[in-house]
């Protein structure tokens, strides 16, 4: 046996520098049986290492190198009660920085307990030859633990080498054991220059840094070279103790804790009753026999697989949400396919009516674990997850870590930092990386490899980054993923503080469920939010108003979508999807159902011969009478995974829980699976009394469409949230963009966007106003009042400020009145001259070049007048001396607009192309959409971008908009060698162009106006 008893994986975050897989497959070239992971202060790795390490014939141990007082000493875990202690060490260690004797020696004979002699508590005697010392320091150690070992490390150096004899030959006088402790933490000598570069990013130094730490010859030794380095006693010991441990972290296996109801009843009759009540609500009391045979069959496989806690536990949260008044999502991914999940009110999707399965969902032939994802409204989620943990206990439910690591673009610019190199340099070169990566990235990009390979420190730069590009850099959490754990979770997995009040396993999602931990996922959806304020402000005039209950069938919101007008609807938002919604004029719900399953990469390929199948029922070939019913729905095209199912229960007789494993071994295209799969489902369609080549040809189609399905479970819905979200749209509108626009204050883009489609659909707004504007956006006399939040300058709270000075003090009667007070409340020279510019001071009677000019007068004016009083109270002594007299300037439209656009990033009072659209009865941008005829539109220039095309010639593409909307424009070399020079940003200009395809106008002629 061979044992490296000390070895850092990257999770030692910045302090390691090789994966587990790195680790494992070094660890077998090498000629080790065994190996000891002991991350510094952490335990990321753990569960992936001791999975992985049989595959690679290594014994997995597990220990953790720990900070205690002013040194750091090595534990290894030797059995599963020295493991659970190494947890609750790595857990205080992520609240404090050190952790003490008394948090461990109860449980040393659990452990071995390794003093280093690098970094140790003897490194200082060490450096200083201080042998008497040293001996003090053991006779301590050895007061405080029964049993510790020696571990010899850094015989690289001469002097360790000489050093450690003495630290051995002093610790055998007291009865200690040395052994071999060969620091790792990078694989190749050639990986120090990136290890230090970890440390550097870490640290926030130079690589020049003298003080940087230096850690040579921490690369992976193989075992012939670790005897030629120790003695050979230090070794034996080594692997002698490696031989003693035996951990197995799956004994340590945890499952859901118990639900319990009150009924006082087992928790499977529990939930059969609780489905039936459940369903009888549902359906009136109208319950089927379809009804009670796929409830009878769900709750059968659901306890028989020992789901029923699972299933009681989602309930019981979503519940305590419905019943605090937060509206949860009608559901998410496959858990839509379950009846149950549908009586208990974890979904509002009937499966029978969609023709949802529940296979989709959970597979009794297939032993994984069931997925429900629940959405709540973002502001409201931590309230359900506050909830779940005082329910079943702080240290029995947990958050889920997830890693930030150095992506291509980060690892580069943080290596062009530590490498002192040009901020200038790094942007030029960063700015092309593409997500993919540094490599992919000088594959394919040839200016960016072209300014690598000419540049010596760049390529530094680059070799460098590439490095240690992927390495994880900091802990998060995972977005919406929580743990529920019948047993405190201390004993089953290492937890991480990532703050004062979120724990979170240290384990990522990856291998949870080997450990009984099954994850459910509480998502925050902003959607559901604005749903939800609309709603209860119109409960405030239509007291029995439910957004589940709204009908299915409202012409006016099918009106609305099928005119593309779904800005700020969830899943129908983007401009391909509005495209698609204009051809497919959806009259049904079904419809928006199918579109966002064909809006996909892929699926997308079928979509016209959706449309055209759609237009022409008539000349669709469904193949056979058995297919159509499966495709009818669709118009002859599988755009469902339960389709692909279905079709293998039709003709050759699978199960359904059968045919789900087939749609998976056709998506994955696991071919060993597929072969047998498919010799069963010919020969199952042939007893069916089905032809081979029928059966043959079906196969085949449907192994066409596997990879195209989609999940109809998941389409529906959030088809639903998508219809809701338009039925609130189409018919409370105003409601609907107040909420809309509330939620994206702070996101200048988005605010524009919505904007402008009020303006353009004449929803009616009224723009910043000094004395009736509030922080957010509100509903006044059927008009939106906009905030004086969306201000360049005016944070919330300045607009707090403004608004309480209004309650207090009445609102503001003057220009001069109003500088006056708003100077006392600290509001300064840049904030007013936005307020002007925004048109909030216009209620003054005043134009705002006036405002601007006159404005240093009026401060001076408030500055004399302005006193404080002995209790430090601002009053305003206007006899002090007079008001000043306002100078009228003439009104500058330009100007004016220019400065408006600047502080509030959009036009309100006015565009600038308006006037001569008005004038010339031009087309809008809006209205633009491919045809042969050209257009003529009037347009700002917004933006410019040159180009050279490939015959060496300049063309240029512009972004250009007018009151109604943006678009791309392009201008090939013929006309742009016409306007070269002449065209400059905020032009407005007279275009005559044709539109080939939406969103881009190619511009045939061009015409500049004089403003």
């Amino acid at each position: 046996m061979s044992a490296q008893l000390f070895m850092r994986s990257h999770y030692s975050l910045l302090n390691g520098l090789m994966s587990i897989d790195d680790i494992l497959f070094s660890a077998k070239e090498k000629g080790f049986t065994s190996v000891a992971l002991t991350d510094y202060r952490v335990m990321h790795g753990a569960l992936d290492f001791f999975l992985k390490a049989p595959k690679h014939d290594i014994k997995p141990l597990i220990g953790l190198e720990i900070d205690i007082e002013d040194y750091r000493l090595v534990l290894i875990a030797k059995n599963n009660e020295g493991l659970k202690t190494l947890h609750r060490l790595s857990y205080k260690l992520s609240v404090h920085k050190t952790v003490e004797y008394a948090d461990f020696i109860n449980n040393q004979a659990d452990l071995i307990i390794i003093a280093p002699s690098e970094d140790g508590p003897f490194e200082a005697a060490i450096y200083q030859k201080n042998l008497s010392h040293i001996n003090m320091k053991m006779l301590e150690l050895k007061l405080k633990m029964d049993n510790f070992y020696i571990g010899i490390t850094h015989q690289e150096a001469k002097f360790f080498q000489g050093m450690n004899v003495h630290l051995s030959n002093i610790a055998k006088r007291h009865d200690i054991e040395s052994l071999a402790l060969n620091k790792t933490f990078y694989k190749d000598v050639t990986d120090h220059h990136a290890f230090r570069a970890l440390r550097a990013i870490d640290t926030q130094k130079l690589m020049s840094d003298t003080s940087l730490t230096f850690a040579p010859d921490r690369n992976f030794l193989d075992v012939k070279q670790l005897y030629e380095l120790y003695e050979k006693e230090w070794i034996d010991k080594a692997n002698s103790l490696a031989n003693e441990c035996n951990i197995d972290l799956l004994a340590l296996k945890t499952d859901l804790p118990n639900y319990i109801n009150s009924r006082d009843v087992p928790n499977e009759t529990f939930l059969t009753n609780l489905s039936m009540a459940g369903i009888e609500k549902r359906l009136d009391g109208n319950v089927s026999k379809v009804y009670i045979d796929r409830l009878n069959y769900e709750l059968d496989v659901i306890n028989s697989m020992g789901f029923t806690n699972y299933f009681l536990i989602v309930y019981d949260v979503i519940r305590f949400a419905k019943q605090k008044g937060i509206n949860v999502g009608p559901g998410r991914g496959s858990s839509a396919g379950s009846l149950i999940a549908y009586s208990l009110g974890i979904t509002d999707v009937d499966p029978i009516e969609y023709k949802l399965m529940f296979e989709r969902f959970l597979n009794p032939e297939r032993a994984t674990m069931p997925d429900i994802d629940i959405d709540f409204p973002d502001d409201r989620r931590d309230e359900v997850v506050e909830y779940a943990i005082s329910k079943y206990g702080n240290d029995h439910v947990a958050h889920i870590v997830a890693f930030g690591t150095l992506r291509g673009r980060q690892s580069f610019r943080d290596c062009g930092r530590i490498l002192n190199i040009s901020i200038y340099k790094i942007n030029n070169a960063s700015k092309l990386i593409n997500p993919n990566g540094l490599e992919d990235t000088y594959k394919k990009n040839k200016r960016f490899s072209v300014m690598i390979n000419s540049d010596k420190q760049l390529k530094e730069c680059f070799e460098l980054a590439l490095k240690i590009e992927g390495t994880p850099r900091h802990i998060t959490q995972h977005a919406a993923g929580i743990v529920a754990s019948s047993k405190k979770l201390l004993d089953v997995a290492p937890i991480v503080a990532i703050d004062p009040t979120i724990n979170a396993t240290q384990y990522d999602m990856t291998h949870l469920e080997s450990i009984g931990l099954i994850k459910i996922d509480f998502l925050g959806l902003r959607n559901l939010s604005i749903i939800d304020r609309i709603s209860k402000v119109i409960r405030q005039t239509e007291p029995d108003f439910q957004i589940h209950k709204i009908p299915l069938d409202d012409m006016k919101t099918f009106e609305l979508i099928g005119k593309g007008e779904t800005i700020g609807i969830f899943q129908l938002e983007s401009s391909g999807m509005k495209s698609l919604l204009k051809k497919m004029n959806p009259s049904r719900f079904l419809d928006i159902v199918d579109t966002i399953a064909l809006y996909r990469p892929g699926p997308m390929e079928n979509i016209p011969q959706y449309l055209e199948n759609r237009k022409n029922p008539q000349k669709i070939d469904y193949y056979h009478d058995d297919l159509k019913e499966i495709t009818l729905d669709t118009f002859g095209i599988l755009v469902y995974q339960e389709q692909i199912m279905a079709v293998a229960q039709k003709f050759a007789g699978f199960t359904l829980a059968k045919a789900d494993i087939l749609r998976r071994a056709m998506s994955s295209k696991d071919a060993e699976i597929l072969q047998s799969l498919e010799v069963e489902f010919k020969e199952g369609a042939i007893s069916k009394g089905y032809t081979e080549k029928l059966a043959t040809f079906i196969f085949k189609l449907i192994f066409k469409f596997a990879n195209y399905g989609f999940n109809k479970s998941h389409s529906v819905a959030y088809g639903l949230v998508a219809y809701q979200l338009s039925y609130l749209k189409a018919n409370y509108s105003e409601f609907f963009y107040t909420e809309l626009l509330n939620s994206v204050i702070g996101d200048e883009h988005r605010t524009k966007m919505y904007i402008d489609e009020c303006q353009r659909l004449g929803v009616k707004l009224e723009v910043p106003g000094l004395n009736t504007s509030a922080v957010v956006y509100e509903i006044h006399e059927n008009l939106i009042r906009m905030p004086l939040t969306i201000i360049k300058g005016i944070s919330k709270n300045i607009s707090e400020v403004i608004v309480n000075d209004r309650i207090e003090n009445g609102i503001y009667k003057s220009f001069v009145n109003a500088v006056v007070r708003l100077t006392s409340l600290k509001i300064n020279l840049k904030q007013l001259e936005a307020l002007i510019d925004a048109g909030t001071f216009d209620i003054f009677g005043l134009n705002r070049n006036t405002m601007r000019s006159n404005l240093d007068e009026v401060l001076l004016y408030a500055n004399l007048i302005t006193i404080q009083d002995t209790n430090n109270n601002t009053i305003f002594n206007y006899a002090l001396v007079s008001e000043p007299q306002i100078e009228i300037l003439d009104h500058l439209a330009k100007d004016s607009l220019k400065f408006e656009f600047e502080a509030l990033g959009m036009y309100l009072s006015d565009y600038p192309t308006k006037s001569f659209r008005t004038k010339y009865k031009t087309t809008s941008l809006y209205h633009l959409v491919p045809q042969y005829a050209a257009y003529r539109v009037i347009v700002k220039i917004d933006r410019i971008r040159e180009h050279l095309a490939k015959d060496g010639r300049t063309m240029a593409f512009l972004q250009i908009s007018d009151e109604t909307g943006s678009m791309d424009a392009v201008m090939f070399n013929n006309v742009y060698e016409h306007f070269r020079g002449k065209i400059e940003l905020d032009d407005i200009a007279l275009i005559k162009g044709q539109v080939k395809e939406e969103g881009s106008i190619i511009i045939k002629d061009f015409h500049i106006f004089e403003t």
